[in-house]
Parts: C-alpha cells; sequence; structure tokens
C-alpha cells in the first residue's frame, strides 16, 4: 500500500488539482481488465465504459467512445456500465467527490483478459482499436461540447 497504492493515488489528484488550478478540466482514464468467466458466469462484452450516468459528461463521452470504438473495430462487443457499474466504490468515484463535473470526468475502461492472454496479434489489434476510437471519441465531444 505504502509503496504502490497512496502514491500513485496522491500522485493522481495532486496533478488533477494543478490542472483544475490552472482552469483546465480532466478527463481521467482509469484502465483495467476483467476476467472473461467470473462465479462460472461468462461475461459477454469485450470492453466495457464505465461511468456515473449522473455525470452528463460522463455519459455523453463515453456514448461518444463506444460509437467510435463500433466504427473502428465494429466485431467488439462494448457495452456501457459493464461488467461493474460506474458508480462502485474505487479512485474515479472519490475523485468525484473531490471535483465537480465541470472540471473532472472520470472513466473507467474495462478490456475482458482473454485479449491480453490471447494471440499478440489480436491484442495488438485490439489496444489499436481503443486508442484510435479514443482520439476520434475526443475530437467528437469536443466538437459537441462546443456546439451546446
Amino acid at each position: 500500500m505504502d509503496t504502490y497504492y497512496w502514491p500513485y493515488r496522491a500522485e493522481i489528484k495532486s496533478e488533477i488539482d494543478r490542472l483544475v488550478g490552472q482552469r483546465e478540466s480532466v478527463l481521467h482514464l482509469s484502465v483495467h481488465s476483467f476476467t472473461p468467466v467470473l462465479d462460472g458466469k461468462k461475461r459477454v462484452a469485450d470492453i466495457g465504459l464505465l461511468y456515473d450516468p449522473r455525470r452528463r459528461g460522463e455519459s455523453l463521452f463515453c456514448r461518444h467512445w463506444k460509437r467510435q470504438l463500433g466504427q473502428v473495430a465494429p466485431l467488439l462487443r462494448v457495452r456501457l456500465n459493464y461488467p461493474y457499474s460506474g458508480r462502485s466504490d474505487g479512485f474515479t468515484t472519490h475523485l468525484r467527490s473531490l471535483f465537480g463535473e465541470q472540471v473532472y470526468l472520470g472513466i473507467e475502461l474495462e478490456v475482458n483478459q482473454r485479449f491480453a492472454l490471447g494471440p499478440g496479434e489480436t491484442w495488438l489489434q485490439v489496444r489499436k482499436a481503443i486508442v484510435n476510437s479514443l482520439v476520434f471519441a475526443l475530437e467528437e465531444f469536443r466538437g459537441a461540447d462546443r456546439a451546446s
């Protein structure tokens, strides 16, 4: 805890404090993987995008990102707030309690572990799809933000 957990959290919070202090808004992506089977039940997703549905910006961003993932990699099964709730206890949830939704968006990206454990070329393609779709989603989100 003292070696990794607390220093990581302190560093991220400090950076968000710095950016918010400069009147910047922050999109914080927390990246995780999930097991394909839990308690004998197969999970039916390749990628999950977790967010707090009460926060309009998080909801909007995840809809943009899901749409872009569908265009970049249409065979991937992308679900919102799956395999966990975006409001579950975690670091992004904690940060939401410290920063308002006008300055902080906390998104968790969940990727099925079967990709990392499978063929290297498939894992490379999934990572490329995630990165490319994120770039497109950011562009789309910024455009939507300016339009509203």
